[in-house]
Order: structure tokens, then C-alpha cells, then sequence
């Protein structure tokens, strides 16, 4: 794990996929923003603040401790969207990860964050937060 907080979570994750030879980008802007409120309209997340949640009874409930560091070689594949709260530092950012299975190691090397996971076409949204993650396909 990184010995220093990033304020800007993209920066850690770019800088830690880069130390771990990942394919990566960035999507930002405009395009960033659309992406995520049609992301949010679609599942309807009960906290997109926060302790982010998606909140639905019908979404599969993982504990944190137990599968962070793991989830992503059972649950993702291709390329994955990771973003964050829309705060100031995080706003209209997209973390694109082309092998999502790879997610896990890439976010054990961060400092703990909370984020959202899809993937282009939004047949799923993943919310990770300190206690659980949480899947729900569509």
C-alpha cells in the first residue's frame, strides 16, 4: 500500500496502474459526467455520497474485509469503469481499466477508497464502501 494519501483518487490509481503495468485511461469532461448521471438514473443508488450504497434488495452483498482484494477475478471482465463520489477532487472523472479482472490488485496497492465499478454498456453497477460490496446486474 501506498505510504501517502492522493487527494485526487484517479492520480493514485493511474500511478499504481502504471507500477503495475495495467492498461489504463482516463475519461473526463462532459462525456465523464453524462456517463455516470445515466450510470445513477439507471440503478439508482440509495448513497452516491458518503458511505457510497447501492441499497437494492436484490443486489448480491459481499463484506469488504473479506473480498476486496479478490472480487474482481470472480466478478469483472473486460473493461471496467471506476469512479468515485462526485466531490471537487473526483467530479467527471473515469477510471477505465482495460482487464477488470485485474481490479483487485490494482486496488490493494491504493490507499482505501470508496467507488462505483461498471462496465461501458452499465449491464452492472458494483458500489464498494467500508463495510460491503455490493453487485447488482441489469
Amino acid at each position: 500500500m501506498e505510504n501517502h494519501v492522493f487527494l485526487h483518487k484517479i492520480e493514485e490509481l493511474k500511478t499504481v496502474a502504471k507500477k503495475l503495468f495495467l492498461m489504463h485511461s482516463v475519461i473526463g469532461g462532459e462525456i465523464a459526467e453524462r456517463f455516470i448521471k445515466n450510470t445513477f438514473d439507471k440503478f439508482k443508488p440509495f448513497k452516491i455520497t458518503d458511505h457510497l450504497s447501492i441499497g437494492s434488495e436484490i443486489s448480491k452483498k459481499l463484506p469488504t474485509d473479506e473480498y476486496e482484494f479478490v472480487f474482481s477475478e470472480k466478478y469483472l471482465s473486460g473493461t471496467v469503469y471506476i469512479f468515485f463520489e462526485q466531490d471537487y477532487y473526483n467530479k467527471n472523472q473515469i477510471f477505465v481499466l482495460k482487464d477488470g479482472k485485474y481490479f483487485s490488485k490494482l486496488i490493494e496497492e491504493c490507499y482505501g477508497m470508496e467507488y462505483f465499478i461498471t462496465d461501458e454498456k452499465n449491464s452492472f453497477l458494483i458500489s464498494v464502501n467500508w463495510y460491503t460490496i455490493e453487485i447488482m446486474w441489469q
